[in-house]
């Protein structure tokens, strides 16, 4: 989420207010931050994906887990015993593939997971 007193400072920056117009900074930027709305970063759209990941047991999931945590903005589900990792992200395939190996397990993309 942007920091409003800098969002605020670019609001006034980047409009000719004639000195504040008698108002003070403090005045303006409270009326600006009660009438700026910043995107929910929690509704934002996450892709979900589909991996491969050779996983035989439950220390190859509790590193799938490792990695994606230390990645940061995913949500996860492992399947152990069918070998697959669903995760939702605004990161690319790449990125999560490349963190995946990380593991030291196989791993490849399966495709887009749809919405359900």
């Amino acid at each position: 989420m942007p920091d409003p007193v800098v969002a605020c400072v670019d609001l006034l920056v980047g409009e000719d207010l004639n000195p504040l117009q008698g108002k003070s900074v403090e005045d303006e930027c409270s009326w600006y931050v009660a009438s700026c709305t910043f995107p929910d970063s929690s509704s934002a759209t996450l892709q979900k994906h589909e991996f491969f990941v050779d996983m035989t047991c439950e220390g190859c999931s509790n590193a799938v887990t490792r990695v994606l945590h230390k990645l940061g903005g995913v949500q996860f589900d492992i399947d152990l015993p069918n070998k697959k990792v669903c995760i939702d992200s605004e990161h690319n395939v790449d990125t999560l593939l490349e963190t995946l190996k990380k593991t030291g397990k196989n791993a490849s993309y399966l495709g887009e997971k749809s919405v359900q």
